[in-house]
């Protein structure tokens, strides 16, 4: 299948960091906002991967993650799931909630709904980022999360995300919280029309 996805150039990639870079200097700015404490967000790689090479970057097949899922519509269709592991999201959770880590309950509603409203941002800024710089209309589902293993993730990438999608968009995402450090992984899965609309719109040739 190799021959047949999208070609990107280095030029496209850049251009792909450049969205990331201001969309997290959006989403911590806004993070800082909402939450009134120091957030910086840094995003020390991005790259557009096959999809049989995803199975790579998520490691064992048997660890447990926070997956939310956000579908997007509009002019840019495709998904966003954002992975970040139990120990992190709950590290994370005991600053935002101003609780120990020993208090964190995994299955706590509250403490999901303050994750899934972290995402929510960080996806809304890099979406608005892209946006802007493409012209592009961009809608998207409330995020829905879940707790389940890494097999499970690559299950429903494959399944049904493969359908209409080739590549994703693999943005690391580092998260500094009050001087804490935080990690979580995005996945954009543009449709390929969707990818091929992007770099148009960016007046880019492949």
């Amino acid at each position: 299948m190799e021959e047949n996805y999208y070609k990107v150039s280095s030029t496209e990639i850049d251009v792909l960091k450049e969205i990331g870079t201001i969309g997290s200097g959006r989403a911590a700015t806004a993070l800082a906002d909402l939450l009134g404490i120091r957030v910086n967000i840094r995003v020390p790689e991005v790259r557009l991967v096959p999809l049989e090479n995803i199975d790579k970057l998520l490691g064992n097949p048997e660890e447990v993650l926070f997956v939310i899922d956000i579908e997007l519509k509009g002019d840019v269709r495709g998904r966003i799931i954002f992975l970040i592991a139990p120990t992190e999201a709950g590290k994370m959770g005991s600053v935002l909630l101003g609780k120990s880590p020993q208090e964190i309950n995994w299955d706590d509603l509250f403490f999901q709904s303050t994750l899934n409203e972290v995402a929510n941002i960080l996806v809304g800024s890099y979406m608005n980022a892209l946006s802007d710089m493409t012209g592009l209309t961009i809608l998207y589902d409330v995020p829905s999360i879940v707790l389940d293993m890494v097999s499970a993730v690559l299950d429903f990438i494959f399944i049904k995300i493969a359908k209409e999608s080739e590549k994703a968009l693999f943005i690391k995402t580092d998260l500094n919280v009050e001087d804490r450090e935080f990690r979580g992984f995005f996945f954009f899965f543009p449709t390929m029309d969707t990818l091929k609309k992007i770099f148009k719109a960016l007046k880019i040739s492949d």
